[in-house]
């Protein structure tokens, strides 16, 4: 077995789904992040378990045609984007190439994935960013997690979210310096400021930004809201959170705006949409678009048809349909989302969709008596509740459009939909996290029988 902290040369043949090379040594699998298919290098063997390593490349000996040199000068330590050494045509192969394998490998589905819908400008695309402040050497920092760990990278400037995202990050942190306000000291448990939140409208001037804090009270806060809105005039929304515990969550319990309103303006597709500070909202608007009319694609949807969109979040996909089809069920978890699903279903005079609070596994089970034609669904990574698949099952309910953020977890629950008669006849993966090794994809089941 090859031994911890030695080097080796090595040619890489693959590459893991977080973008990482595999090389072997002795036939004992290495992974090896920033290495690419098909180079050759000499490695340091960082790590050894049982049955695989990790390893530190050291060297480059032969480069692959794909590597490109990160514009980032973060890039290096950041957590944030593992891909930026590779070209752009070779992030969209490798996500398409992942997406088949993964779905292939872990859920047995052989299908047609269609090539990985990119962006034009795979840059600054992120609409929200959660920007951590911390201490060091007695100074404050604010920024990116280094990677895989809590040790926070002082940001010069971030290549995936908006400028202005970043100019108004630094700025902040200067009135807090100024105002002697401390930075909250996660290994001791003091300080005041935790996170900045900020989010941008795609379609309109609309910025809300969120400051998360220790404390029940923002010192000076009325100071620090007139010169951020006097600094930057699409401020809209200015929220305090206050977040006691000890904890990886970002938002605590308890908000309060002082300033405006809790929302931001947006548009997809034509429909517009209220984002408060809590409420799940596609990061990447632009490719958002591109995704939805695929989904709807995919549905072929009718006049007569009534739809459910379950994991509804703020109505975005129901919302989008509600047009297409007779009726739209959306359900979700979040009460806030549920509220906001309403207000934007008023807003732009949709009366055929109606919203749930509630887990999607038990809600949908009280509209068991309706006909259901389409499913639309899109739950956060962990996947669909083994519960909710199985009343899916049930119902056999007969046009389905899965929307995934995690393809392993997405394969295992095609695995089973595909157990009960349902196919997966295409899949498309849509480059909704550019530089990362993150991929989003669009699936069109039908319901064709037990055989």
């Amino acid at each position: 077995m090859p031994e911890k902290n030695e080097f080796y040369e090595v040619e890489f043949i693959d590459m893991t789904h977080d973008g990482m090379g595999v090389c072997r040594i002795d036939g004992f699998p290495v992974f090896v992040p920033k290495a690419l298919k098909g180079e050759k290098g000499i490695i340091k063997l960082t790590k050894v378990n049982s049955n695989l390593g990790f390893g530190r490349l050291m060297e480059l000996q032969h480069k692959s045609p794909f590597r490109k040199e990160p514009i980032c000068d973060h890039y290096s330590e950041c957590g944030g984007c593992n891909l930026m050494h590779m070209d752009y045509s070779m992030q969209l192969d490798f996500k398409k190439y992942r997406t088949a394998e993964t779905l292939r490998k872990l859920g047995k589905i052989s299908t047609k994935v269609n090539d990985a819908v990119g962006m034009i400008n795979p840059y600054y695309y992120r609409n929200k960013a959660v920007i951590p402040f911390g201490e060091e050497n007695g100074k404050m920092i604010a920024g990116l997690y280094k990677s895989r760990s809590h040790d926070i990278i002082d940001m010069k400037k971030c290549y995936i979210i908006p400028k202005i995202t970043t100019d108004i990050v630094k700025f902040l942190k200067n009135i807090f310096i100024e105002l002697n306000i401390p930075a909250y000291n996660e290994n001791i448990g003091t300080g005041v400021i935790r996170h900045i939140v900020v989010r941008n409208s795609y379609k309109f001037d609309d910025i809300s930004v969120t400051i998360v804090t220790l404390t029940p009270k923002l010192p000076k806060k009325d100071l620090i809201v007139q010169r951020l809105i006097a600094r930057y005039k699409r401020v809209v929304s200015v929220i305090h959170n206050h977040n006691p515990e000890n904890t990886n969550i970002v938002l605590g319990k308890k908000s309060k705006v002082i300033y405006g309103e809790d929302f931001i303006r947006d548009e997809i597709n034509g429909v517009l949409f209220k984002v408060s500070h809590r409420s799940f909202y596609q990061v990447n608007p632009q490719q958002t678009e591109s995704l939805y009319k695929k989904a709807i694609e995919y549905a072929e949807l009718t006049p007569n048809d009534i739809v459910i969109d379950a994991y509804c979040g703020i109505g975005t996909i129901a919302l989008s349909v509600a047009k297409d089809c007779k009726s739209v069920l959306g359900v979700e978890v979040v009460k806030q989302a549920i509220s906001d699903a309403d207000e934007n279903a008023a807003a732009n005079n949709i009366t055929n969709a109606k919203f749930k609070v509630g887990k999607a596994e038990e809600v949908i089970k009280t509209w068991s008596n309706y006909d259901i034609d389409v499913l639309f669904v899109d739950p956060p990574r962990k996947g669909c509740e083994p519960a909710f698949l199985e009343t899916i099952a049930e119902m056999k309910i007969p046009r389905i459009v899965y929307v995934s953020c995690n393809v392993a977890t997405l394969a295992r629950d095609l695995n089973y939909l595909q157990s009960q008669g349902y196919e997966v006849q295409e899949a498309t993966p849509f480059d909704m996290f550019p530089q990362t090794s993150h991929i989003e994809v669009v699936t069109k089941i039908r319901y064709k029988g037990q055989e």
